[in-house]
């Protein structure tokens, strides 16, 4: 979904971001990855944890792109801005984002022990290799957000 179309729809409203923030944001990532990591929780948690890196990894293109989401909704927002954001490659992750948001929301919320240890390793490499992009594409695309 294009960027515009979220903003038309009243899901994206503008605004800038700064080096601080992403350097935040990237903090908050590495510490979501390093608790998904922690063997002595449980599988639920830890994709839990493994998914809020997930998360705050996707919302830097978008904030990059001068926008953050609003209303409700916000975490399907930002996966469905990734491609439009980071480019139409970034698709796929984008719907695999979205599956883990989906399978997330049971686990908190409906049915617990659904997680498999699988699907966690399987979430936490994904994302520490889109950490890996994302570092690159800031250091290609928005050098100076990569300042502090």
């Amino acid at each position: 979904m294009s960027l515009q179309r979220l903003l038309d729809s009243d899901r994206l409203a503008p605004a800038a971001t700064s080096a601080q923030e992403i350097g935040d944001l990237l903090r908050l990532v590495r510490q979501y990855l390093w608790d998904a990591q922690a063997e002595s929780i449980s599988a639920d948690l830890r994709f839990t944890a493994a998914y809020q890196a997930a998360l705050q990894l996707a919302t830097i293109p978008l904030r990059c792109a001068g926008y953050r989401t609003v209303g409700g909704g916000r975490h399907v927002t930002v996966f469905q801005a990734l491609p439009a954001a980071m480019g139409e490659s970034y698709r796929d992750l984008a719907g695999y984002y979205d599956a883990c948001r989906r399978k997330r929301h049971m686990a908190e919320y409906q049915r617990v022990g659904q997680i498999s240890e699988a699907e966690v390793a399987e979430l936490i490499a994904t994302t520490h290799d889109f950490l890996l992009q994302v570092e690159k594409w800031l250091a290609a695309h928005h050098p100076t957000l990569l300042a502090e």
